[in-house]
Parts: C-alpha cells; structure tokens; sequence
C-alpha cells in the first residue's frame, strides 16, 4: 500500500504542474496576462489533478505481472479518455470555458493532450533512470560476487 501511496503522490505531483502550466497558458491565451483570476483557481487545479491522479491506485504495481503490448495500450487508452471526461467535465462545472466557443475547447484539447504527452514523457524517463540504476547496480554486485 505504501508503494502505491508513492506512486500517487508522485503522479498527482506532476499533472498538478502540468494542469497549472496549463491553466497559466490557457488563461493569457484567452484572459490575457492582466487576467484577474479568484483563489478558486488554485482549488480547481488541485481537485482536477486528483481526480486524474485516481486511476493510478487501479494500475497493478507488481512488476511480476507485465502487460502486453496491447493491455498498454489500451491501458494508456482508457486512461487519455477518462482524463478528457475528467477535465472538460470539471472544465465545464467551473466555468473555464464555454462548449459554445469551439476555440476554447479545442484550445483545451490541445493541453490535454500536451500535459498527458509530457507527464508520460517524464514518468518513462525517470522510470528508464530508476532501471539503469538498477541494473548498474545488479552488475556491480556480480562484479563484486565473482571477485
């Protein structure tokens, strides 16, 4: 439970500032750099990110069980159209945009998927680092092993 504890708090830690880099373009973009924006902002921002930080507690985190090449896809598949309902959805209930304004939720669409790209960029390369890591590390104990 703690593994998966961490592994939450790491995901949510990284949409949180992929939604608020987000929300800090998408707000010059159509409220310009003047923008007066509530606190609420701040509150929003965070409930978004855990909601989509959520489905991370559902992915199995025993390396014993890989899955497919097609399980992850469609795991990854499952996950992009869940976090799109999640942000227009909440988008929609705090008023960030109007469906009415095609250019806002296109806009939207667009950090979407750029924030999904760049959260799965990094956490591929710092899981790459974590098994290189490992792996130095495995050599160096049958290095040490045979001496």
């Amino acid at each position: 439970m703690a593994e998966k504890l961490k592994m939450l708090m790491d995901i949510f830690g990284k949409i949180t500032f992929g939604v608020l880099m987000a929300a800090a373009v998408f707000i010059s973009v159509f409220e310009g750099f003047d923008a007066q924006i509530s606190v609420k902002i701040l509150w929003q921002i965070l409930a978004v990110s855990a909601v989509c930080s959520v489905p991370v507690l559902m992915f199995d985190s025993d390396a014993s069980k890989e899955l497919s090449k097609k399980g992850m896809f469609a795991r990854q598949l499952l996950y992009f159209i869940f976090v799109n309902i999640v942000v227009l959805g909440l988008g929609k209930l705090f008023e960030w945009f109007s469906f009415q304004n095609f250019s806002m939720v296109l806009f939207m669409e667009v950090l979407i998927i750029a924030v999904y790209a760049v959260v799965n960029i990094i956490c591929y390369l710092s899981d790459r680092a974590d098994a290189q890591s490992m792996n130095k590390k495995l050599l160096e104990m049958k290095k040490n092993k045979k001496e």
